[in-house]
């Protein structure tokens, strides 16, 4: 498992170092919407939205409804300050479904963080992001919800659009994981890290219009920075379908499915598994225009 780590990680360095070989002054980059999929998009490109706008973002786990005794609501708000600088916030809800048994509701985890975009950097026609990212659970959430640690994510990831393939981009990154562990039960994730870890991604994004094809390669350590030795591996392809807008009633919210498949390497053993997902973007002058017109009808 080492090597495959160390493999990782000279993948990671030639997915943004060989397009700077190959590629002889490329256009400029244009700014594209990679939306970020939890658990489906392995990377999160430096992309913004544009200056100024509010986004909110709702993704209930419709998987839940015959998986457990809850139904999970991610609700999320980004910011984007300016071309390069945003923030972000988001909470995971549950509430009981009353299919199964009581698990109550709350709010059983919060997460925030701010990304910082440099451009030309590495190198022309390159793109950097900082990023940090804080989480934690509160309350009283389920135990299987959560892994019971408050968590501090610094990584960065660069980005380089091939001039070549101007439809495919390539990018690589690092992130650190720094877990402290809380008083709140938890269900050990499986093939998850429970330490202090380091992580190297590499990966891919294929943008054929409303459908963006991904992939994604993961390779992350406890050896380095934390107190156990243990390596992972994690394998993630999916697609991302923007969904057309004659499909949601002409709804002026993005509406966003993603199908993808995971397999993960590690001290638990080794799993294969698909997942789906559906995300709705909302700006917040879209939700308060919303509101306007609803109450002008009373």
């Amino acid at each position: 498992m080492l090597r495959l780590f160390s493999i990782s990680l000279a993948a990671s360095l030639a997915a943004v170092i060989l397009p700077a070989q190959t590629s002889a002054d490329p256009p400029s980059l244009a700014r594209r919407t990679i939306t970020r999929l939890g658990n489906l998009f392995g990377g999160d490109l430096p992309e913004l939205d544009r200056p100024n706008v509010f986004k909110l973002t709702f993704r209930p786990h419709f998987g839940d409804l015959h998986r457990r005794d809850y139904l999970r609501l991610e609700t999320g708000l980004r910011w984007a300050l300016s071309e390069h600088f945003e923030l972000r916030s988001d909470a995971s809800v549950f509430v009981t479904h009353g299919l199964k048994g009581a698990a109550g509701y709350g709010i059983g985890r919060v997460r925030g963080g701010a990304r910082y975009i440099f451009a030309d950097l590495p190198w022309r026609n390159y793109e950097t992001s900082l990023d940090l990212q804080v989480e934690t659970p509160v309350g009283r959430p389920p135990v299987d919800m959560t892994d019971g640690f408050a968590h501090l994510r610094p990584s960065f990831v660069v980005q380089h659009q091939l001039a070549r393939q101007p439809r495919l981009t390539l990018y690589g990154g690092l992130g650190l994981d720094f877990i402290v562990k809380t008083s709140i039960l938890e269900t050990p994730g499986f093939n998850q890290p429970h330490d202090n870890s380091l992580s190297l991604t590499t990966g891919g994004v294929y943008d054929s219009g409303q459908i963006k094809w991904t992939f994604a390669a993961t390779a992350a350590t406890t050896a380095l920075i934390g107190e156990r030795s243990n390596q992972f591996l994690y394998l993630q392809p999916g697609l991302l379908w923007y969904v057309p807008r004659r499909f949601t009633f002409n709804s002026k919210s993005q509406f966003i499915m993603g199908l993808g498949a995971r397999s993960t390497w590690g001290p638990d053993g080794t799993d294969f598994g698909l997942s789906s997902r559906l995300r709705v973007e909302l700006t917040l002058r879209q939700f308060l225009d919303g509101i306007r017109r609803r109450s002008g009808k009373f």
